[in-house]
């Protein structure tokens, strides 16, 4: 299992749909956060209210306490792989043109329309994988084009971390979060297709709140997306994040608030920005 694939647990009556986050995991289970609960979807902040107590464990390779859905409670695995191939023929036929056109190696299709809950202006999920730089240029072409657009107003997708101000400047300059020939669509490009036991190796330390200039951008369109930051009580620092929300950032200055985790395998300090957290655009150089 590795990012985006999704669990089905029936849990104390409850039957959930999780979503599996990451690409390390530990023996006994997949680092997920609930995604519906009785086919209702489920809010960020509501997350824990739907997590059993018994299921939070602290692992070196996060840094942090994180839910791991016990490989013992899980009924079913949803492979985005398989719900691609068996939906491809009820998405919308643009959607499957796109996908033609970028050719990647790997396509997976999850959330909304992998399960048939997609309403009106609901995103077609799918997750990425192959000649990714490629994939992704493909895209920018396809928006210098103007076949890619900002075609509807989400805010409402981000608005408990980020101003409206802020996804105005954003979103324009997004082609993984957008609508190819006005439908609505969000790509996660993947680092890698596979799993593996934990063994990266995090400390948390604080939390960060202060002004910030990014200063290399060139992994921000994978999951997870990660900067060369630079800030002047802690001189240079990466940012790394597994929001859409946060990928795509252009260089310049922002305010970010997060946590601050030292990466003890390579000496290296990271900001995370995803948990209660946020990134604010200051001024940006594109």
């Amino acid at each position: 299992m590795f990012e985006g694939w999704h669990l089905l647990t029936n849990k104390n009556g409850k039957e959930i749909i999780w979503i599996v986050k990451g690409y390390e995991h530990p023996k006994e289970g997949f680092i997920s956060i609930p995604y519906r609960i009785s086919g209702n979807r489920i809010k960020s902040d509501e997350f824990s209210n739907y997590i059993p107590k018994e299921y939070y464990r602290y692992l070196d390779c996060v840094g942090r306490y994180v839910p791991v859905v016990k490989k013992d409670d899980i009924l079913n695995y949803y492979d985005p792989k398989e719900m691609y191939f068996s939906k491809k023929n009820s998405l919308p036929e643009k959607i499957n043109d796109l996908i033609k056109y970028l050719n990647p190696e790997y396509v997976g299709l999850i959330g909304s329309y992998a399960f048939g809950f997609q309403v009106k202006h609901s995103d077609v999920d799918l997750l990425l994988y192959g000649n990714n730089r490629e994939i992704y240029e493909k895209l920018i072409e396809l928006r210098n084009s103007e076949f890619i657009s900002n075609c509807i107003n989400r805010y409402n997708k981000v608005s408990d971390t980020m101003s409206y101000n802020s996804y105005k400047i954003l979103s324009e300059l997004k082609v993984l979060d957008s609508c190819y020939m006005n439908i609505p669509y969000t790509i996660r490009i993947l680092r890698q297709i596979y799993n593996k036991e934990c063994v990266s190796n995090y400390k948390t330390l604080n939390i960060f709140k202060g002004e910030i200039e990014i200063y290399d951008n060139n992994e921000n369109y994978l999951v997870p997306s990660i900067y060369l930051a630079y800030n002047e009580n802690y001189g240079k620092i990466e940012i790394m994040t597994w929001h859409t929300r946060y990928s795509e950032l252009p260089l310049g200055k922002y305010i970010i608030e997060g946590i601050i985790q030292l990466d003890l395998k390579r000496n290296k300090l990271i900001i995370v920005p995803d948990l209660g957290g946020r990134i604010d655009p200051i001024k940006i150089w594109a």
